[in-house]
This record gives C-alpha cells, structure tokens and sequence, in this order.
C-alpha cells in the first residue's frame, strides 16, 4: 500500500513539474509584437499583382490600397512613417508564409471563410467586398446564369473557393487557372477568357478603366470581408493589429482611413459604430 502511494505522489509530482515547465515556456514565448517594436520595422507580406490592392505601378513601385493599409499599420505602430518592409507574395505561398513566421502579418485582398480560420488568425474586416462577375462585352451576356456554357472560358485563381465557385455556378464552361487579379484580368482582357470571378472592389477597379469589360448586377456570394491575416496563437499580436483595425473603421483613425480608402476607390467609406 505504501509503495503504491509512493508511486501516486511520484507520478503526480512529475505531472505538476510537467505542468509547470510548461507554462514557463508559453510565458517565455515572445510575442511577434515586442519583436516587431524590438527590431524597428514590421514585416508585410502583400501581392503585386492585383490592382488596385497591390501591383507594381509605372514608376517600379509597390503600391495599393492594401500597401497602403499596411504602412498605416507601421504609422500607428511606431507613431511615424517608414517602419515597414514588403514581401511581395503569391496567393498560394500566404498561409505557408505567416506560419513560417517569414511575415509578421499579410494584407493580401484575403476573404475572411472559416476554413481559413484553421490556417491564421483574422482581424476584424478592413474592407467589405463581395464576389462579383467581370465579364467582355463583346460576349454579350448580361447575366451570370448565361456564362454556363462551354462556348465560354472563365479566369479562376488558385484557390479552392474560386474553382468551388466556377463548378457549382459554370460547371459547363471551361477554366484556365492563374496565380494573380492581374493574371486573370490579362486573359480576359486579350480574350484568352470571357470572364473572370473576383472580389468586388477588383471588378469595378478594372471596369472604370477598360470600357471593353463590365461588372454584372448580381454578386456570386454574400457579403463578404476582407482581413489582416497573422500566425495563430499570438493573442498579443493580434489584439494590437484588431484594434488598429477597428480605429481605422469607425474610431480616431477613421478619418486616415477614409482618406486611403476615397483615393483608391473614390468615395469614402461608411464609418462603423464597434
């Protein structure tokens, strides 16, 4: 009996030891934002191939709404500008990216789907958006019921949500697949496709400027967001970008805010009550 209490007490005792060892270690742990203020800049991973979220303009630089969105993050991080540098990134390499740590946070023209939530963390939304149809006008169709036909060819992205897309609204029209807005719009600019499915503020950014293309009335989804992403299991991290977040959408940085948001979009955006 003694013996087999010894064991108990023994065994107990290593879970405690256990326990509290592991403990030590998450409070060890160093947020990404006391990295972040340690080293003096943020790191950002963003596309440059998506107008007008993140492209390359004339001039060689990287610029956007996103971009941006980012280097106003930085601002009200440090209290000044310039304490950014950008990772211009593919849509595949985001996720793989942020758990790396190669980021500190990605800005991408990302749509907020729960399955996402199992990959990374998600601020509260930047930017409501949609899935909205950008279609030629010289295919003259009107509505999206009319594009499901194999005389047509469709520009989805590389990402499960638009090839799901493409097969439960067009399963009979076909698809050629890119990594980029930009890619898409390419094809469907030189008739390589007829129309392509992309985020709403995208599709109307690319139809005020090409008269040859234009937006249809209805929307694939439901209202959708669009949100700052960041490696799981950083509460710190994340609270301090979600609160900026909300500052800018309906606090004392709306006014920043709504500034970055007319000059891309020309109006300005509606301010929310948190």
């Amino acid at each position: 009996m003694f013996a087999k209490l010894t064991r108990t007490i023994v065994s107990l005792s290593l879970l405690m030891f256990a326990a509290t060892q592991s403990a030590t270690v998450l409070a060890a742990e160093e947020s990404v934002l006391d990295k972040v203020m340690a080293r003096g800049h943020v790191i950002v991973g963003v596309t440059s191939e998506t107008p007008p979220f993140g492209f390359v303009d004339e001039n060689g630089e990287l610029t956007g709404f996103d971009v941006d969105i980012a280097r106003l993050i930085a601002k009200n991080l440090f209290g000044e500008d310039g304490h950014i540098e950008f990772v211009k990134q593919g849509f595949a390499a985001r996720w793989a990216n942020t758990q790396s740590g190669k980021i500190d946070f990605g800005i991408q023209v990302t749509t907020v789907y729960p399955e996402r939530a199992l990959k990374v963390a998600f601020t509260r939304p930047y930017i409501d958006s949609g899935i909205a149809v950008l279609v030629r006008k010289d295919a003259g169709v009107t509505s999206i019921t009319e594009l499901d036909d194999a005389k047509y060819t469709a520009a989805i992205l590389t990402n499960p949500q638009s090839k799901e897309r493409h097969d439960r609204f067009f399963p009979n029209a076909n698809a050629t697949v890119f990594d980029s807005g930009s890619a898409q719009f390419a094809a469907v600019k030189t008739g390589r496709a007829q129309f392509l499915q992309i985020d709403q503020p995208v599709a109307n950014y690319y139809a005020v400027g090409n008269d040859d293309v234009m937006v249809l009335p209805e929307l694939l989804t439901d209202r959708t967001f669009n949100a700052v992403f960041v490696k799981m299991g950083d509460f710190k991290w994340w609270l301090a970008l979600d609160t900026i977040v909300a500052t800018f959408r309906g606090g004392s940085r709306y006014s920043e805010y709504a500034d970055v948001y007319e000059k891309w979009f020309g109006v300005r955006p509606p301010q929310l009550n948190y």
